[in-house]
């Protein structure tokens, strides 16, 4: 009994013993801050701390490249908060305020090898079909999600001393599964079989399937910018803006002359591109309308009805309106220089004004011009110039209206159509902004000068 009570004490007093040391000392295999301290009083651990902590190092490995991250003195070793801690085995320590930044700062100097990106997963059109291609892995460093991660496993106190960056590849942000989940190619193939057509005007223009493959992001989405691209195309091929205008002369010549630029109508490429992304999304779609700009019904290429043609050989003007000759009136055109000439071509009506000065520079240079007008309708021309041309009474000239080559004297105008005041003001109630006006003649072909303004003499049809 005597020895079994000596050895039980011996054992008793063996492990108080163990107790009171290590109540002092770290146990065997424990470490702080990844710095291994077992058997170590508190002092002594501190100084092992701080000096295997004065420069943390992280590595980042990858296939090709190991890149280490470097951070000075980031944690707090206080002998106090060992000391509270010391039968833990294993803890880490309090950050000091700007060791979080200095660790984002190291991953931000670190520079990561290229490679190739990833891919997401996107819908093609192949074979008459919407199909999705699936993604593609890469090896490009995502170096936000590095600093995401590390600075979450810094403050947890689980940062480790090694990585593979092979865990950091960017990844891609759309796989297959997801767009299988919105059932993308379900979608595009119910919208390819209802045989959409679009309405122009008077016409109708089926949608295409390469209209329609063209019209869908990688995502299976219907994007404005990508449907705009083809819409321009039929802008170009069907807007009116862009067509010749003709017209048959009281003399039977049958002439074509360029658009003046915004004569008729034109396709309003952004918000008919909007409509349409907006309308096939909705599943019983048809027909989509064309959002369309300008005049559709007042401005024809084939002019019959309401327009203003200029003799120039003659000295003539004539307005029709509805097909009948209603004004019929001599006229002077542009003094005999191709700078002052009254143009030959298309133009159409700019402007309505009553009661206007009209002024300028006298063309001796000895000053400024100004001449009142009751009735002003400027012209626009070729290229949608503003040519500071029209037609404007002119009474102080009323005597001289008919007389053959006026208009080589100095009764010629500056440009302008000068009119008797009845005959332009009978004009002025038939026209309307836009109106065509169509001048020719060649009475300037051999004036001195320059012309200056868009000049065209129409060509026989």
């Amino acid at each position: 009994m005597l020895r079994i009570v000596g050895i039980v004490a011996g054992a008793m007093t063996f492990f108080m013993l163990i107790y009171l040391y290590f109540g002092s000392h770290f146990y065997f295999g424990s470490t702080v801050a990844n710095v291994a301290v077992g058997g170590l009083s508190v002092n002594q651990a501190a100084q092992k701390i701080r000096q295997e902590t004065q420069r943390v190092e992280i590595k980042m490995v990858g296939e090709n490249q190991t890149v280490k991250l470097q951070i000075s003195s980031p944690y707090k070793v206080q002998t106090e908060y060992l000391k509270k801690n010391i039968r833990r085995g294993e803890f880490s320590l309090p950050l000091k305020k700007k060791a979080k930044q200095n660790l984002v700062q190291a991953i931000n100097r670190a520079s990561f090898l290229g490679g190739k990106e990833a891919k997401d997963a996107r819908i093609i059109y192949e074979d008459k079909k919407f199909r999705i291609e699936p993604e593609k892995s890469g090896n490009v460093i995502d170096s936000a999600r590095i600093r995401k991660e590390l600075c979450e496993a810094f403050e947890k106190g689980t940062l480790q001393t090694e990585y593979d960056l092979t865990d950091f590849y960017r990844e891609p942000e759309i796989t297959a599964q997801d767009l299988e989940k919105q059932k993308i190619p379900q979608k595009l193939e119910e919208v390819r079989k209802h045989g959409i057509t679009l309405k122009l005007n008077k016409k109708t223009i089926p949608l295409t399937e390469q209209m329609l493959a063209s019209s869908v992001d990688d995502q299976g989405e219907f994007d404005p910018e990508l449907i705009a691209e083809w819409v321009a195309d039929l802008e170009r091929e069907y807007s009116t803006i862009y067509q010749p205008v003709d017209f048959t002369n009281v003399h039977g010549q049958h002439l074509r002359y360029k658009n003046v630029g915004n004569y008729g109508w034109f396709i309003d490429i952004k918000q008919s591109a909007k409509k349409i992304a907006k309308e096939l999304k909705t599943s019983d779609t048809k027909m989509i309308p064309l959002i369309l700009k300008g005049e559709t019904k007042k401005q024809p290429l084939h002019v019959k009805k309401n327009y203003i043609e200029v003799d120039l050989d003659n000295q003539k003007m004539y307005c029709f309106d509805k097909g009948k000759l209603v004004v019929e009136t001599d006229v002077i055109t542009g003094r005999y220089d191709k700078g002052t000439a009254t143009v030959p071509g298309f133009h159409t009506i700019m402007d309505k004004r009553r009661n206007v000065d009209l002024s300028g520079v006298l063309t001796t240079g000895d000053g400024m011009y100004s001449v009142p007008v009751a009735y002003w309708l400027p012209l626009l021309s070729y290229g949608q110039t503003i040519t500071e041309i029209g037609l404007h009474d002119t009474d102080h000239k009323l005597q001289y209206f008919g007389q053959p080559g006026a208009y080589r004297t100095d009764l010629g105008s500056y440009g302008c159509v000068n009119t008797p005041k009845a005959e332009v003001a009978k004009i002025y109630d038939y026209s309307y902004v836009g109106m065509p006006v169509f001048i020719y003649g060649h009475i300037y072909d051999d004036a001195p000068g320059e012309f200056d303004k868009p000049v065209e003499y129409g060509t026989e049809i």
